[in-house]
């Protein structure tokens, strides 16, 4: 796909602390109002607005990482899932360890987590290789993720180091969808998801079983979705605005 669709967005959609577009006392100011306002004509004008949840491409993405700071943690493993929103359990898989500065330490408590380990990143690609050919991979599909604001913050942090830009958004958060369907207080961990959807669990806490585990989460709520007349993507990011407003997500 190249890079003319990477631009600097502002993920309102994507969680943490370093994105404070959504949160409750953001969203109340004019300025945040204006710049909602914006996002949404900007999606309409670039057809997304308007985009069906059954057949728009979707990216699910999902990494593994040494820690959950972006500023000091680095990615050790990227994948993603291309798939449409059918019921069809088909998709384009892409699945890539991190190679890793030898000066650094894996804790131990994330090998034991997710199996990597320095022996298993012995021979990995630099990040730079990875990030290439993950963007040609996820193409224009529409970024889903489960935690999605984890992801984002690393993969984001990696692309500006790199090339200065960041992944276009908005992005489908699959805990923030059920906060939505299924009225949940609290942001759901994806294990809660899995039995609640009865998804099989395959190869959990590993990036690519992740983001495979998330495409069956994603495809099932879009199901749900549209059995309340939720048929359109404009219609999700609209109920997601009233929920940020509601949450401090």
């Amino acid at each position: 796909m190249g890079f003319e669709r990477i631009r600097v967005w502002r993920h309102l959609f994507a969680g943490g602390a370093a994105n404070q577009v959504g949160s409750l006392d953001y969203a109340q100011t004019p300025q945040a109002q204006a710049e909602l306002r914006s996002l949404m004509n900007e999606l309409r004008q670039e057809g997304l607005y308007e985009r069906s949840l059954r057949t728009a491409s979707y990216a699910v993405v999902d990494t593994e990482t040494t820690g959950f700071s972006s500023d000091e943690d680095v990615l050790l493993s990227v994948a993603a899932v291309v798939c449409s929103g059918s019921d069809s359990e088909t998709g384009a898989e892409f699945q890539s360890f991190v190679a890793m500065d030898q000066s650094r330490a894996i804790p131990e408590a994330v090998s034991r987590l997710t199996g990597i380990t320095a022996d298993t990143l012995r021979g990995a690609p630099p990040l730079f290789d990875v990030l290439e050919a993950f963007l040609r991979h996820i193409g224009d599909g529409i970024l889903v993720a489960h935690h999605a604001g984890h992801d984002l913050r690393f993969l984001n942090a990696a692309l500006r180091k790199l090339w200065t830009v960041e992944l276009p958004g908005p992005v489908v958060d699959t805990g923030k969808v059920a906060m939505i369907l299924h009225k949940f207080k609290q942001y759901p961990s994806l294990d809660v998801l899995l039995e609640l959807y009865d998804v099989h669990r395959v190869s959990r806490h590993t990036a690519l079983g992740d983001a495979w585990m998330t495409a069956s989460i994603w495809r099932r709520q879009i199901a749900l979705l549209e059995a309340r007349g939720i048929v359109i993507l404009g219609q999700l990011w609209e109920l997601m605005v009233q929920l940020e407003r509601q949450h401090r997500l």
